[in-house]
């Protein structure tokens, strides 16, 4: 064999041994099933973030994945974010929510499971007088966020067996962009407590304020 064949022959070799070194050590993409995903919690109040997290299973350090995530009650994902894995293959993003949300994330062409995450309004409550007299009128305000105007909540109070029962509702009102309000002012004859509830809809879990207990003087 001539030298020129000889030499020709050595690099076409060494060529092949790169592109298989290289192949080898390429990221290959992960398979169906070998991506998952979980979030913080199963429900969280309005403005609250919630932690997604998972692992690519078999990935090496900064393989894209990308978040998505659509409205409970509609079928299109929307891009959320985008993310790297880390030498485990783990990644991590924290979302805000507006609304009762379902998340997914996408490495490659392999997409995890679907998790719901629901967002209950946040609710506030404040009464007028906590130590009103028997038989006199208390006013109970607050705001409900995000904006649901037109919808009712209700003013409920907690019986001696646990149970809480509506005395009252209220239709919410235009407050802005950002929240609406209630008011209604209701006769108080004994002490009890009593809590606003938003019930749950299309959007959104039920919604329920902190309890604010009235004491009769």
């Amino acid at each position: 064999m001539s030298l020129r064949l000889c030499l020709a022959a050595t690099i076409l070799a060494v060529a092949v041994a790169l592109a298989i070194a290289s192949e080898s050590g390429a990221q290959k993409p992960p398979k169906p099933g070998a991506t998952t995903l979980k979030a913080s919690a199963q429900q969280v109040t309005f403005s609250t973030p919630v932690a997604l997290t998972g692992k690519v299973k078999g990935a090496k350090q900064a393989m894209t994945v990308t978040l998505e995530r659509r409205a409970a009650n509609a079928t299109a994902f929307v891009a959320a974010g985008t993310t790297t894995t880390d030498v485990n293959g783990d990644f991590a993003f924290a979302d805000r929510p507006s609304k009762s949300s379902v998340y997914r994330v996408t490495a490659g062409t392999a997409a995890s499971p679907e998790v719901a995450v629901a967002v209950a309004p946040l609710v506030g409550l404040k009464v007028g007088d906590a130590t009103p007299r028997k038989g006199q009128r208390v006013r109970f305000k607050g705001t409900v966020r995000p904006q649901h105007d037109g919808t009712r909540v209700a003013i409920q109070r907690k019986r001696a067996d646990g149970i809480w029962a509506t005395v009252r509702t209220a239709a919410l009102r235009d407050a802005g962009s950002a929240y609406s309000r209630y008011s209604k002012r209701i006769r108080i004859r004994r002490s009890g407590t009593f809590r606003t509830v938003i019930a749950a809809h299309a959007d959104h879990a039920e919604g329920v304020s902190r309890e604010r207990t009235l004491t009769v003087g």
